[in-house]
């Protein structure tokens, strides 16, 4: 049986010890690996090695099972999991060699026509209406943005794109072809650029970008893709001045349109369609991945929050019902957040922060309760599973007054200079 406590980051850690070290002889994986930023790992050894980080040993495996347990286990932290599936001509290939093979096998295609559609779902259960192929009657030619106060800006990669080759006319669209993805609501646009977005003139339109433009991606990565993979679409001739110049309009059309920043996803980062949009946590995930750069320019989307309000009195029959209940409630609606009334919670002081974990870990969102302790005090407890980008995992507060005991009795209190005080962070946000 794999030990409960083993969290995301123990796994993690497991992860970058084996980018360290490798994977030792007989530890490999013949049908299932861990996909994890365009690498592949082998389930069963990551989760032995994650315990020594969560309980100071190495799980040996002979005490849990690979396949379905530790598949499940994983998919349950958040991780993605695929299958290997080796050809004929593979099956005779000794062990020690078939992680080579496996690895080379499940390259994900960029081209798979069920990333897309899985993105989409994904958009769906996290915003709602979602507009694929979506058209804007908005024109190409430079002097259509006359009007708009980037038009200098334009102007410049306009002209820097037709002096690169010298295609002087290379906009043959009246109006900018079909954008992949766009969400009325907050409204933005959602791009997904394969291998041949990554160009030379791309590189040269994105080097000119203003650095007041708001960007719902990584505008040094595409750079460095641009430089990487150095694509080359030469039919017509100026395909590459074109598709940079209509990526460009895309990019800047926030700022005519009035907006939110454009989102890119490139194709290549991961596998799209392993995730599964009926799965609450590879929901979290997309939404972690698609909002990263949202965070950082203070354009987050709102924190979906459920506030659960149960019968007082409940019984402790009634209470697990209400609480499955709640589970598929916050599950259907991708909740960031479920936020438990006062005293919802009774136990020791000192279990407080492991009940509102093991609480979380049943909503499998983070979770602020209120607990009463039997010591007199009243106490808010917020934990979050699966922390991202200096979010806070555990905060505490106990109250000041309106209790049988208050902070100022706690022993452990440190009056002003209390943690307590401190913000929680969370989803680029600060909560109090």
């Amino acid at each position: 049986m794999i030990p409960k406590n083993i969290h995301r980051e123990h796994v993690l850690k497991a992860i970058e010890e084996i980018k360290r070290s490798g994977i030792p002889a007989g530890r490999g994986s013949r049908k299932f690996l861990i996909a994890f930023n365009g690498d592949y790992y082998p389930p069963k050894y990551v989760i032995s090695l994650a315990n020594r980080y969560a309980n100071g040993e190495e799980l040996n495996p002979s005490e849990f099972s690979g396949g379905t347990e530790s598949n499940n286990f994983l998919r349950a932290l958040g991780f993605v999991i695929v299958e290997v599936k080796l050809p004929e001509k593979t099956k005779h290939i000794p062990l020690k060699e078939r992680r080579e093979t496996a690895l080379s096998i499940t390259h994900h295609d960029e081209r798979c026509p069920k990333c897309k559609e899985t993105i989409r779902k994904l958009l769906e259960r996290i915003y709602g209406e979602v507009k694929q192929n979506y058209k804007f009657e908005v024109g190409t030619r430079l002097e259509d943005f006359l009007d708009a106060s980037c038009y200098g800006k334009l102007k410049e990669i306009y002209g820097a794109l037709q002096n690169h080759r010298g295609f002087r006319e290379f906009v043959k669209a009246a109006t900018l072809p079909h954008c992949d993805f766009f969400v009325p609501s907050p409204g933005f646009i959602v791009e997904f650029d394969e291998s041949q977005h990554f160009t030379l003139p791309r590189r040269i339109a994105l080097e000119m970008y203003p650095d007041e433009l708001e960007l719902g991606f990584n505008r040094g990565k595409w750079i460095a893709l641009c430089q990487k993979i150095d694509a080359r679409d030469n039919d017509p001739p100026y395909r590459d001045e074109q598709r940079a110049w209509y990526d460009t309009l895309r990019d800047f059309l926030p700022a005519v349109e009035g907006l939110k920043p454009t989102v890119r996803l490139f194709a290549q980062d991961f596998a799209w369609c392993s995730l599964d949009p009926e799965k609450i946590s590879d929901v979290k995930r997309f939404r972690s991945m698609i909002t990263a750069e949202q965070r950082r320019t203070n354009d987050f989307p709102s924190i979906r929050i459920v506030l659960c309000i149960p019968n007082r009195g409940q019984s402790d029959k009634d209470r697990h019902i209400w609480e499955n209940t709640a589970v598929e409630f916050a599950k259907n609606v991708a909740a960031d957040l479920i936020v438990f009334p006062e005293s919802y919670i009774s136990c020791k002081f000192d279990d407080a922060v492991y009940e509102v974990r093991t609480l979380a870990e049943k909503m499998g969102s983070a979770v602020l309760s209120g607990v009463h302790a039997e010591e007199g005090y009243e106490l808010a407890v917020f934990w979050n599973p699966q922390p991202e980008n200096g979010e806070t995992r555990e905060h505490l507060y106990v109250k000041h007054s309106t209790a049988a005991r208050l902070a100022y009795e706690w022993p452990k209190y440190r009056g002003k200079d209390d943690p307590m005080f401190n913000p929680i962070i969370f989803r680029g946000k600060k909560l109090g």
